[in-house]
């Protein structure tokens, strides 16, 4: 019983580690998409202005001008819920990073186990040895793909946008504290 559950987990071991591998590469760069819309629309209204283009009627001469907006904090915070939900998807992405190597161990440790069962005499087979091998490679080949793409993009997406609301935030309280509220 053992052993046929140990032939599954060992043979079964690199598939999943590759579909998952790939998966959740999937998720992250879908991930950083949404996350990359949430700070465009972010930037945009932290940019205070709004280019409008108006045509003349009589010339049809296109002219292009600059028209302020004002940013509420209303709108800021339903951006900032938007951005902290994909946050969160971000964050249990990443935490699945981690288990790659670990799923590599294991796929390690079920083929040392068979090898050493279908060990007979000195003659050692090579097969189990390689195929546990092989496990812990594909993890640690997956985990080290994933840890860069997290780092390099949803990651780094995170912190700028939580630069820009930081901004914003300290611009609100500023002008707050020293009474700089228009009508």
């Amino acid at each position: 019983m053992s052993e046929t559950f140990l032939n599954v987990l060992d043979k079964g071991i690199i598939p999943f580690i590759v579909l998952s591998g790939v998966v959740l590469i999937v998720l992250l760069v879908g991930n950083y998409i949404v996350l990359v819309g949430h700070y465009n629309n972010i930037e945009s209204i932290m940019g205070w202005e709004n280019k409008k283009s108006s045509v003349n009627r009589i010339t049809h001469e296109i002219t292009a001008g600059s028209e302020k907006t004002k940013a509420t904090p209303d709108d800021i915070i339903e951006l900032e819920t938007a951005f902290n939900k994909t946050c969160s998807w971000h964050e249990a992405f990443s935490q699945l990073i981690p288990l790659f190597p670990l799923f590599g161990i294991l796929g390690t440790v079920a083929g040392l186990i068979l090898m050493l069962q279908h060990q007979s005499g000195n003659v050692i087979d090579y097969n189990d040895l390689y195929l546990a091998l092989r496990t812990t490679l594909y993890g640690l080949i997956f985990a080290i793909i994933l840890k860069f793409i997290d780092a390099m993009l949803p990651s780094r997406k995170i912190y700028d946008t939580e630069i820009i609301l930081n901004d914003f935030d300290k611009k609100f309280n500023t002008a707050v504290m020293l009474d700089n509220i228009t009508e």
